[in-house]
């Protein structure tokens, strides 16, 4: 067989020569989603030279066989839906003929039916990734389960210790941080500060909040930030709370949602056009991007959920091979999406 070139690949993946040799030597990151693109071409074209550990991940990954679950909070609310698509194109491939990765949806505050369906899920897959409270019943599970053998990632939001086997998610310090740079910024008028929550056990979330206010406090001490929130990660849940920042707080100037249920949030302002109030919040979200160019939404701090579960995908393969034993804390990029970079 001839040598395969990189300018081959680079034709077969669509990219550049440069991005190319970046992939297969490590020269410098690049998009986990340009990375997959690369790797395939590779593969399809029968590449072996290269980086030998990613090499390694390369030609052990189509000889992997798992079996996938996932416990994710309710599809009803976009960001867990594009989740779950994103994680089923991901791990497909990874499964055994005939099979697929099953899912189990809850919501957020119905603990028992995650510990249950986290049981249950352990007797069928060799994986299970969640998105779930840091609740003493479901770690306790998590614990069990661990021991049996079935490993248990953290997705965008980690737990306490209790032997689960990785974290994919955030640098919730810094997005928190962030929304704060972005709220002194918008906030050139006098006025409070309203913070939206899913759950007040939801780690990412209360990472967001405590660094958005520790940043606000150490800009202007004399800015108001008000006790957050619960949206329950709904959007019926997100209306009611926005509402109830409305009609409390005339001086509203911003709210900070790093949480479901936005949608919500943003029917709220809606009904009340004349109030100027800036919305900051994670995505994505569904019709983000015409909430954000009629001006509702001011600032969206967008997770890139395909390059997760890509990220995630591979984590398994290389745990599978007996690469990586070790907790796998995997920090994600955000995008900050304005109107203008649309």
């Amino acid at each position: 067989m001839s040598k395969i070139t990189m300018t081959a690949i680079a034709e077969a993946a669509g990219v550049g020569v440069a991005t190319v040799d970046r992939v297969l030597n490590r020269r410098a990151p690049v998009r986990a989603v340009t990375e997959q693109k690369v790797l395939e071409a590779a593969r399809r074209l029968g590449y072996r030279n290269g980086h030998p550990q990613l090499m390694a991940g390369m030609e052990g990954a189509s000889d992997v066989k798992l079996r996938t679950g996932f416990v994710l909070l309710s599809k009803h609310y976009s960001f867990y839906q594009s989740l779950g698509d994103a994680l089923h194109q991901q791990m497909l491939p990874l499964h055994p003929a005939g099979s697929e990765p099953l899912f189990c949806w809850h919501d957020i505050d119905d603990v028992a039916a995650v510990v249950s369906s986290l049981h249950a899920l352990a007797e069928k897959v060799d994986m299970i990734g969640m998105v779930a409270l840091d609740h003493p019943l479901i770690r306790h599970a998590i614990a069990r389960i661990s021991q049996q053998g079935v490993r248990v990632y953290a997705l965008f939001s980690d737990f306490s210790p209790c032997g689960h086997a990785g974290y994919f998610g955030l640098d919730n310090q810094k997005a928190g941080r962030s929304a704060g740079w972005l709220a002194d910024r918008l906030l050139q008028q006098p006025g409070s500060v309203g913070v939206l929550v899913g759950d007040h056990r939801f780690t990412c979330q209360e990472s967001c909040e405590i660094s958005f206010r520790s940043y606000l406090r150490e800009q202007d001490s004399a800015r108001r930030v008000l006790e957050p929130l619960k949206t329950h990660e709904s959007i019926e849940g997100g209306y009611q709370a926005t509402r109830q920042l409305l009609d409390q707080h005339d001086e509203l100037a911003l709210i900070y949602a790093p949480c479901g249920g936005v949608e919500g949030v943003i029917q709220a302002l809606r009904e009340q056009p004349q109030r100027k109030v800036a919305l900051i919040c994670h995505g994505p979200v569904s019709d983000g991007e015409l909430a954000l160019i009629d001006g509702t939404l001011t600032v969206m701090i967008r997770h890139q959920i395909a390059d997760m579960a890509q990220q995630l995908a591979r984590t398994l393969v290389q745990h599978h091979s007996g690469q990586g034993d070790r907790f796998a804390r995997v920090i994600l990029p955000f995008d900050i999406v304005i109107r203008e970079n649309l």
